[in-house]
């Protein structure tokens, strides 16, 4: 159970401040002095670099549709925020039932969250709360309070999330101790009042999103009553999430639930997206063909397209390509312009060395889909590891200005380009990536070999110029 909570517990530690009253729940506006401890531009590096410590680690999931639905839901509730503060969501491939927010406006939720919630309007609720942490600046807030963490104690903290969130270890519980212990006790305090405010902001955002705010009282209510997850069996010292149950009381007493009820709580995006995470993250694959296939043969599902999507995945990772395909066609022949089961056709396809009827599908596809970010990223990376390089960077281009924050984005762009020989492109792209994974030092290095290429263009030069200005000016800035 403890590697299951030392992740999370790790953002209240870092977030830690005092509540701020809000009494009409608006989201209050605390001006500019709390920049002056940690700028936007500070916090954004902060949460690019432990977002690329964490892919390092190996726990980021990179699959783009998982990584568009979270997105999608994330957004829908980042907008009414009101505060203009960009957002990145992402997956982190561990089982425990955790997600959390760093820096410059990067949340991480764990498959094992995903999984165990049983709608929509949970999962949403916990995004919720995990945007208002950002949106009422907790981090920025606590150094404008007291200046006990320097930058580099921030940057110390996070490495022991990337270390916990990689598997637990030792090592991440040793580093979040040693960063603090002398700051335990006033950071528990303030972080009670982060959670509660947390709590309330995170629920106003899910009324006005749409959502069934509901979702999150429900979801703490289920987490209170798992077996083994009780918070009272931490130390003190380390018990700085408020009882479940406070909260769900203090949620539903301060804002009731008249309006909450009347919003969205379920998806089949959302069942598609769990089933797809089961398959992707299972430990146990042949377990999980059997189980499903019972269920199926049963009809002990909830959503039987999901069932058969999950089904079809973990055939195809199984390398049983033809009933992967058998299972694909009959989602098919009941839903032709599924998006999700027509890659999924394309992709299984592929996989069992049918290049040709592979690049046919994706173009059928594209002719049905043809600015859909997720087919492109499928298509492109697929072409630019066993077709045609050059093609995939036409078929990911256009999506390079839309997904300007998308990191994994550029890399695989970088790669296409690499092995079409168009080096000012990959460095280019490159430099993008360094920048997003807030490596100032390698973007710039990159920018100035894609300007000195001898395959750039004049227009692409003149870009690369502009860009290496603006990286040089921020590195005088910090």
């Amino acid at each position: 159970m403890r590697s299951r909570l030392i992740t999370l517990l790790l953002l209240p530690m870092l977030c830690g401040s005092p509540l701020i009253q809000a009494q009409n729940l608006r989201l209050p506006d605390f001006g500019d002095p709390s920049l002056q401890y940690l700028s936007a531009t500070k916090e954004r590096q902060l949460g690019a670099a432990m977002l690329q410590q964490l892919r390092t680690q190996g726990v980021v999931i990179e699959d783009v549709q998982l990584n568009e639905y979270l997105n999608s839901v994330g957004q829908r509730i980042a907008a009414t925020a009101d505060n203009g503060h960009p957002y990145t969501f992402y997956w982190l491939d561990s089982g425990s039932i955790n997600a959390f927010a760093a820096p410059g406006g990067y949340i991480a939720v764990n498959a094992g969250l995903l999984l165990a919630t049983r709608d929509e309007a949970e999962l949403a609720g916990v995004i919720g709360h995990e945007i208002a942490h950002v949106a009422q600046r907790h981090i920025a807030r606590q150094y404008a309070d007291s200046q006990q963490f320097s930058l580099p104690v921030a940057a110390a903290m996070l490495a022991s999330v990337a270390l916990a969130a990689a598997g637990g270890s030792q090592a991440g519980g040793a580093a979040m101790a040693s960063v603090l212990a002398a700051n335990a006790q006033h950071q528990i305090n303030m972080t009670r009042s982060n959670e509660q405010e947390a709590d309330r902001v995170g629920y106003q955002l899910l009324l006005r999103s749409g959502f069934d705010a509901d979702g999150m009282t429900r979801f703490f209510d289920y987490l209170q009553r798992l077996p083994g997850e009780s918070v009272g069996q931490l130390p003190d010292f380390l018990r700085t999430h408020p009882r479940p149950s406070s909260r769900v009381a203090d949620t539903q007493q301060r804002l009731g639930s008249t309006q909450a009820q009347n919003g969205r709580r379920y998806s089949q995006s959302y069942a598609l997206a769990k089933a797809r995470m089961q398959a992707l993250t299972s430990s146990n694959n042949t377990t999980l063909l059997k189980l499903l296939q019972e269920r199926l043969a049963k009809g002990a599902y909830d959503n039987e397209p999901a069932e058969r999507y999950g089904y079809a995945l973990a055939l195809k990772q199984a390398g049983q390509y033809d009933e992967a395909l058998t299972q694909i066609q009959r989602l098919l022949q009941r839903d032709p312009d599924n998006l999700a089961f027509l890659i999924e056709r394309a992709e299984i396809t592929l996989a069992s060395g049918q290049r040709a009827q592979a690049w046919r599908l994706f173009e059928q596809a594209q002719q049905l889909f043809p600015q859909d970010y997720t087919l492109a990223v499928h298509y492109g990376r697929a072409l630019a590891a066993q077709g045609d390089p050059a093609k995939a960077q036409l078929v990911l281009q256009s999506h390079l200005q839309r997904h300007s924050r998308d990191l994994w984005l550029y890399e695989i762009y970088a790669q296409a380009a690499q092995r079409a020989g168009d080096a000012a492109a990959a460095h280019g792209a490159l430099a993008e990536f360094y920048y997003l994974s807030g490596n100032l030092n390698a973007a710039v290095e990159q920018a100035e070999l894609g300007v000195r290429s001898a395959s750039a263009k004049a227009y692409e030069r003149a870009r690369l110029q502009a860009r290496l200005r603006q990286f040089r000016e921020e590195e005088t800035r910090q």
